[in-house]
């Protein structure tokens, strides 16, 4: 599940439309980064990756 969800996060990236996900609105990665978006999404926690970790999502933060 976590690939697929990395599969819609980094699209806009690899569109060229923005260098970070965390600088496209349109996405929940925005919400795992900055802790805001434009809708609220619930954030749970999980036994792989502890999304309530602002650190655990440093790779949407990262250029690539």
């Amino acid at each position: 599940m976590w690939s697929k969800l990395d599969y819609i996060h980094l699209n806009p990236v690899r569109a060229r439309i923005v260098e970070k996900v965390s600088r496209y609105i349109y996405s929940s990665a925005t919400n795992y980064v900055n802790d805001e978006g434009l809708i609220l999404i619930e954030k749970a926690t999980n036994p792989v990756v502890d999304v309530l970790d602002p650190n655990a999502f440093t790779k949407y933060n990262q250029q690539h």
